[in-house]
């Protein structure tokens, strides 16, 4: 069984690619969650410095705040605010009032102390304002304005740190995905590949399948049905058996008995001379008849019996006692039989079933010929029987008509052939009449 086509390796797969997809989802919400988490830590940062700022300025408005910060602090109009905004970004257009209704906003915030927080951003540059309102009606706000666009390095940098080790616990989660799917594999695939072995090493003779074996599940029910059906072929073989011995004996004993009263009859004077002969010789020839047919029927009833060596034997010899054995469905005596099998030639192979196929076809030729030739030859391994009958034309509609007029002879021909892995060809033969090949491999 290819590897790439088993259960075990859908298993192994599926397990990797829940460990990824699992991976690449919390992975994603994590770097999401630490992004956030990093906006918010420093969004409190400069709100509790914003906050303690503005509680000086309140208490002394004249106090130059602005030397206690780093940050921009202006205590201005938002329009002023919005004009000092855009000398960072001289590429961009500000005709905005309010700084809400600003081009390249990003995230706006309102903090627990009231104060709103604005995040601008365009290329490298990141500006964040702090804006609160000092006196109520007063057009004028502080705003609390930092520069964070070299913030970005350390963030690139922290976020470099962070995908290198997402990969290595990507790698890490997939061999343990690996890993977990090769246990599966073999703890579930393990008992099927142990279910097809007893299969395959079923002896139908014997008892069946053991499902106690098996862990109470679903191989446990298969394994139940298997030796169920394994139960019922077991019996039908037998039935087929039995069948076969008996109807051997009880078709074999009253043909024998009526052949050997048809041989006694005709040794009487009355059986040799006038109608009582004729009379006789028919039931003779429908003697030989049923005789050929419980021969074939029984051989084909029977079990492939693969114990039975082939034999070595004289193939002339066997093409001369087929036509012997049905010279009484000779129609009229210009029909010649020959046998074009040199005497030396000998084949190795089952004689019983060669024997019954040559005896098929010579008797299906017989029927079909009234006068002509009916001729048996061999060459190199095939056997070719012609004759100069009713023929057919070649085409596939024809051949079924052929196979449906001989009745059941050409039927057992193919099975038997069918049996020995032998080809059977039947083509009209030239001129005239029917012409069937059959090929040992």
């Amino acid at each position: 069984m290819n590897f790439l086509q088993s259960i075990k390796f859908r298993f192994i797969l599926a397990c990797i690619a829940f460990a990824i997809i699992v991976t690449l989802c919390y992975g994603r919400v994590t770097f999401i969650g630490l992004k956030y988490n990093s906006d918010e830590l420093f969004n409190w940062y400069i709100t509790q410095e914003a906050h303690q700022l503005i509680d000086r300025y309140r208490a002394n408005p004249t106090l130059d705040i602005s030397e206690l910060t780093t940050a921009d602090i202006e205590v201005t109009t938002e329009q002023k605010m919005i004009a000092k905004l855009a000398t960072f970004f001289p590429d961009s257009q500000f005709s905005a009032n309010k700084l809400i209704d600003v081009h390249n906003l990003g995230p706006a915030f309102d903090t627990p102390q009231g104060y709103t927080i604005y995040e601008f951003g365009k290329d490298e540059i990141t500006i964040h304002i702090l804006e609160a309102t000092i006196h109520h009606n007063s057009p004028e706000k502080f705003y609390y304005l930092v520069d964070v666009s070299t913030f970005r390095n350390y963030d690139n940098y922290s976020e470099e740190a962070v995908e290198n080790m997402f990969l290595e616990m990507l790698a890490l989660i997939m061999l343990i995905g690996l890993l977990i799917g090769i246990m599966l594999a073999m703890t579930v695939v393990s008992p099927l590949s142990r279910l097809a072995r007893s299969v395959d090493n079923m002896d139908l003779d014997k008892s069946p399948l053991s499902k106690d074996s098996y862990f109470n599940d679903e191989i446990a029910l298969l394994a139940n049905k298997i030796d169920s059906f394994a139960a019922r072929t077991r019996e039908f073989v037998e039935r087929e058996k039995a069948f076969t011995r008996d109807a051997s004996h009880e078709l074999r004993t009253p043909v024998a008995s009526s052949r050997a009263a048809i041989e006694l009859a005709l040794s009487t004077p009355e059986g040799k001379q006038g109608k009582v002969h004729n009379f006789i010789k028919r039931v003779e020839r429908s003697n030989k008849d049923m005789t050929h047919l419980i021969e074939t029927f029984l051989m084909l009833g029977r079990e492939e019996d693969n114990s039975e060596a082939p034999v070595t034997f004289n193939l002339h010899d066997l093409v001369s006692q087929a036509f012997a054995k049905h010279d009484y469905l000779k129609r009229n005596q210009q029909l010649e039989c020959i046998n074009n099998v040199e005497p030396s030639v000998e084949v190795t192979t089952h004689k019983a079933y060669l024997s019954i196929i040559l005896d098929n076809l010579i008797r299906n030729a017989l029927q079909h010929t009234n006068d002509g030739q009916i001729t048996v030859s061999h060459a190199d391994n095939m056997i070719i029987v012609t004759d100069t009958g009713e023929g057919f034309e070649n085409s596939e509609k024809s051949q079924l008509n052929v196979m449906e007029k001989s009745g059941v002879g050409l039927s057992i021909v193919r099975r038997l052939c069918e049996r020995q892995q032998w080809k059977l060809v039947i083509n009209a033969n030239s001129p005239q009449g029917t012409k069937a090949v059959i090929l040992f491999k």
